[in-house]
């Protein structure tokens, strides 16, 4: 129905993703999967040979021996900013969380229902930060590598140092852990047994990696990693890919499809033939947020054990995690001591060696055989991310110049018990309307933060916002519903005991409005208006044109404008002070309109236009819009890049752009949206999971934005990807089928 246009790549990226938070997890590794087949058919051979070599290895019970593996694990953090640049000790939870997942060592593990409890197994799986390189040399296990790249994809050049990003060390004898920033919403990916050498490992987005630092929920417990590691060593998600797939794995019941949030067990029994208990949401390999999965399967831990004694077998033989043989000549460090001992940290030091120039710090669980190292100069080191209540051994080694000296005897300390942060009290919910209501508490002392959590009351799963007020207004909320909230307070990264309930009811729509700005109908009669408010306003007659003034400030520069409960099909377009139209949003019917200028001009003026297409207008009915200002950049997704700020043009763009499918899932018809840079011959081609092309037609496309639909209903319910290709550009993306 709408009208062809030359807009911003911008306003592309947000079409379908408008207001995206992250609210469920998004894993690349099957993406991943399928562009490394597409590059190289014969990955899908060789993973078939190692299915072979799995099942021969299963069929075996001597192969079981109940020993513990433990794999070296070589951390490149790649780092664009001084947050990306993510710390030794965020570094080392990470390490702590697979050793405390794979080894059912978590202290969530006993939230398993009881259903699932006698599955729910210690892999006999744990890691260590590499004591020793490729080269037999001592090191810390982490690589620090500066670059210019300001976010990857899944391309793989975070694991190339010529793209920016860091080389891996050989990737048969160690586990290579990349952690970075990502474009499209992805969390993480990982490369399943068989794919290239170069690139095999695994890589998490840096405010996912481990449980302590730069980490933002609900991806704070550092289960990214689990989930892909899990894929590294040959695990595939529950849902098999597919509608009610298989992950070939016998103890994991059937689920139809992905989950998210934090679903209440138990949960879609019977939505696939077999599946009388509910799915196992609460499994590692689904995508619920951090805090609601805690286990792997007695099945897919022999399934892991099979991977790394057939296709992973070079990491049996590693010598990672040994540290190199020290020499004697440089003395023995004494006087180990311990101070400032709390729940979760302690400082440890040491007396100086004459002519030592650096130290290496070994610290671990008394009981457990794997060392966690730091590198320092210095006679004493801060320990950060420690478990509570309990006992630590630590050695220290001093080096001059190079040369170790003797391992020095062991000390001991023990962590305090955990600190408590109260629960919030007293919630009150007020200003309430039919999209918003603010909601308030009584404060914590010492609460640094708090996590506030919404739904319907019906709904089971709980949107969230992090604050530090005892108060906070959430919008986007629907007319004449009950809502259900709560809050937890975070005292210096411990969160306290969930409040009590809240709840409150939003207002009806108004169905009538009066528009205070009229007459407003061109740009010098353009209203005022203040940033970061809401407006509503009528579009009364068919040559009703609605025009409004702001002015940004130096703080926050960055403007999103999102347009919505609209009466009629209205589009949204926003000017510079000269008229210049900067970019603009016209979608079909009555979805709502957003628009994002993500720009470093500071306090400039700027003009919104809101107008009806094809002349819609409703004369009682108002429209509402809420403008926004920030000093960080406003993020939307098209699936493969972060919006950079930047306006792109039809004329200035010189290959594909902005690729979006939607609805997606789709049921009959998938939209077909993208840019190109010219008029030219463009080939679209739809595959399957296994490569194998299902559909293809060749078009004649437009410059600028290109729109096409797809007839699906002679196609099974499943994931497809959809491939367009102009002269030696193609763009790529992923869609499911559910009829």
């Amino acid at each position: 129905m709408k009208k062809t246009y030359i807009a911003v790549l911008g306003l592309m990226m947000s079409l379908s993703t408008i207001g995206f938070s992250q609210s469920q997890r998004s894993c690349g590794s099957m993406d991943h999967l399928q562009h490394q087949i597409a590059e190289d058919p014969t990955v899908e051979t060789r993973m078939q040979q190692i299915e072979n070599a799995t099942s021969q290895w299963l069929s075996d019970p001597s192969h079981r021996t109940g020993a513990v593996i433990t794999i070296p694990v070589v951390v490149h953090v790649v780092y664009n900013t001084t947050a990306q640049n993510i710390s030794d000790a965020q570094v080392q939870s990470q390490i702590a969380v697979l050793n405390e997942d794979f080894r059912k060592l978590n202290a969530d593990a006993s939230l398993t229902p009881s259903i699932f409890a006698s599955l729910a197994t210690d892999c006999q799986i744990q890691f260590c930060l590499a004591q020793r390189d490729p080269n037999g040399n001592a090191t810390t296990g982490i690589i620090r590598k500066s670059t210019t790249t300001t976010a990857f994809s899944t391309n793989d050049n975070m694991k190339r140092a010529a793209n920016g990003g860091s080389d891996p060390w050989n990737t048969s004898q160690y586990l290579n852990l990349w952690s970075c920033n990502m474009s499209g919403g992805i969390l993480g990916y990982a490369q399943f047994p068989g794919g290239t050498a170069s690139t095999d490992g695994v890589v998490i987005l840096y405010s996912a990696f481990g449980r302590t630092g730069t980490v933002s929920a609900p991806y704070n417990k550092g289960r990214t990693a689990t989930h892909e590691v899990g894929h590294w060593l040959n695990l595939r998600h529950i849902w098999g890919d597919a509608n009610c797939g298989s992950d070939l794995v016998n103890d994991t019941p059937t689920a139809q499809t992905s989950n998210g949030g934090c679903p209440t067990f138990p949960y879609h029994v019977g939505t696939c033939s077999g599946n009388t208990t509910g799915e196992m949401t609460m499994n590692y390999m689904d995508y619920t947020d951090d805090a609601c999965m805690y286990m792997f399967t007695a099945g897919q831990s022999t399934r892991m054990t099979a991977a790394i004694n057939t296709s992973r077998s070079g990491l049996l033989t590693s010598l990672g995690c040994t540290p190199p043989s020290p020499p004697t000549s440089c003395g023995t460090v004494t006087g180990l001591t311990s101070s400032s001992v709390a729940s979760t940290s302690a400082t440890v030091s040491w007396t100086a060696v004459s002519g030592a120039t650096a130290y290496s710090l070994q610290y671990r669980k008394v009981g457990t055989t794997t060392w966690t190292t730091v590198s320092t100069a210095g006679t004493s080191s801060a320990l950060t991310g420690l478990t509570v209540s309990t006992a630590y051994e630590f050695q220290v080694t001093s080096s001059c110049s190079g040369t170790l000296g003797t391992v020095s005897t062991l000390a001991n300390f023990t962590t305090t018990a955990a600190a408590t942060c109260g629960t919030p009290a007293s919630l009150a919910s007020s200003s309430i309307t039919s999209t918003s209501a603010t909601v308030s508490w009584s404060a914590i002392t010492g609460a640094s933060s708090y996590l506030v959590q919404y739904k319907v009351s019906t709904a089971t799963t709980f949107s969230s916002v992090t604050v530090t007020a005892a108060t906070t207004t959430i919008t986007g909320l629907t007319a004449s519903t009950a809502y259900t909230y709560q809050v937890t307070a975070t005292c210096s990264g411990t969160a306290g005991t969930t409040s009590a309930a809240g709840t409150f009811t939003t207002s009806a729509a108004s169905t009538t409005c009066t528009d205070a700005y009229e007459a407003n109908n061109s740009r010098t009669a353009a209203k005022t208006i203040s940033v970061n408010s809401d407006i509503n306003a009528l579009i009364g007659t068919s040559t009703d044109k609605d025009w409004f003034k702001f002015v940004t400030t130096a703080a926050a520069p960055k403007i999103k404008v999102v347009l919505d409960q609209l009466p009629a099909d209205y589009d949204l377009a926003l000017y510079n002070s000269a008229g210049t139209t900067l970019t603009s949003s016209a979608l079909a019917g009555t979805s709502s309109e957003t628009v994002i200028y993500n720009t470093s001009t500071a306090a400039a003026t700027y003009y919104i236009q809101v107008y009806g297409y094809a002349s819609a207008f409703n004369a009682t009915s108002c429209y509402h819009f809420r403008l926004s200002t920030a000093a960080t950049n406003f993020r939307t997704i098209d699936g493969s890049e972060e919006n950079s700020g930047d306006v792109i043009s039809a004329e200035k763009l010189t290959a594909l752009e902005g690729l979006n499918l939607f609805p997606n899932p789709a049921n009959t018809t998938l939209t077909v949206n993208y840019f190109t840079p010219s008029i030219e011959n463009t080939s679209i081609e739809v595959f399957d999971m296994m490569g194998q092309l299902i559909n293809n037609m060749s078009v004649n496309a437009i410059q600028g934005l290109n729109s096409r639909e797809l007839d699906l209903t002679s196609m099974s319910n499943g994931v497809y990807f959809l491939k367009v290709t102009q002269k030696n550009n193609t763009l790529t993306k992923k869609f499911v089928v559910k009829h």
